[in-house]
């Protein structure tokens, strides 16, 4: 549909689609080393106007992928946007809980994960009140410098994956299970959060080989807040493929697995009944949340 290098995995279009109310809408984008998710929505209306992703090249670095993607394709290159939103899919990021939280101490709570490079990242904060939670992250400075110089008049909000999940799960939370596991999967890595009511008592993200390697970091995540982790209720959500294959093993481990939902407040056309209900879980929950 656009001549580029980069592997088209998914188009969806809603006809409502008006490049000159680009002003009305937000452009959103989910970027990890491998693939490139963005949507843009009605933000007045909370409704999902378009979704694509492409799977990156390896021949090139991640800002020659997203130039490449910028220069083939109308909408991503329009200049009127409203506001942009850049969430980054890496595991560099740390929660603290927020009574003992000091943004001035951001790397040194990333560090305590993994290797950081200061020299070569931004780092940044988000506050999860809901959860009394604060999310230090961080990402690579070039990144930043590209949507800033690409975007110089528009609005821009930096954020991790971590916050985007935690803040869909909101409204899904099984509030009557005193504990509870929330997975989400796509391309052999899995973002699993664990909630005791519902407070957080446990976020992690890893990546598995295979099945059993799955199986076992899960049950190692549930056991770690639950003295019963195969009778903790599972809520999945992820790529439809990674979903199909690995639910089946999943209900054999977990007494009370099921698939979650899309977000119920936002405006879908029928275009979009294609996809699962449990697939593009955050993205489709940034459309009706505050940054």
């Amino acid at each position: 549909m656009y001549a580029t290098d980069t592997q088209e995995i998914i188009f969806l279009k809603d006809e409502a689609l008006d490049i000159d109310h680009i002003d009305r809408y937000r452009l959103s984008f989910f970027i990890s080393a491998t693939a490139c998710q963005w949507s843009i929505c009605n933000i007045r209306q909370k409704r999902l106007l378009l979704l694509e992703e492409r799977l990156l090249s390896s021949q090139l670095s991640l800002v020659e992928n997203l130039q490449e993607i910028y220069n083939n394709h109308t909408l991503i290159a329009a200049g009127f946007w409203k506001e942009i939103r850049v969430f980054i899919r890496n595991d560099k990021f740390s929660l603290v809980p927020s009574p003992i939280f000091d943004s001035a101490y951001l790397q040194q709570y990333i560090s305590l994960n993994v290797p950081i490079t200061p020299q070569k990242e931004v780092y940044d904060f988000k506050v999860l009140d809901d959860f009394g939670l604060s999310v230090a992250f961080g990402y690579p400075f070039e990144l930043k410098c590209w949507f800033e110089e690409n975007y110089p008049r528009v609005s821009l909000y930096f954020g991790h994956q971590s916050t985007g999940f935690l803040n869909a799960l909101k409204p899904q939370l099984q509030r009557e299970a005193r504990s509870s596991m929330y997975l989400l999967l796509n391309q052999q890595n899995a973002l699993i959060a664990g909630f005791n009511l519902s407070r957080v008592a446990i976020y992690n993200q890893f990546c598995f080989a295979d099945v059993n390697q799955l199986l076992k970091l899960v049950l190692l995540t549930a056991g770690q807040f639950s003295d019963t982790p195969q009778q903790v209720p599972l809520l999945l959500f992820g790529n439809r493929q990674e979903v199909e294959t690995y639910l089946p093993a999943l209900k054999k481990y977990f007494l009370y697995t099921q698939t979650g939902q899309r977000p119920s407040d936002v405006l879908l056309h029928p275009i979009f009944n294609e996809l699962e209900e449990y697939e593009y879980f955050d993205v489709l929950s940034d459309i009706e949340l505050a940054f």
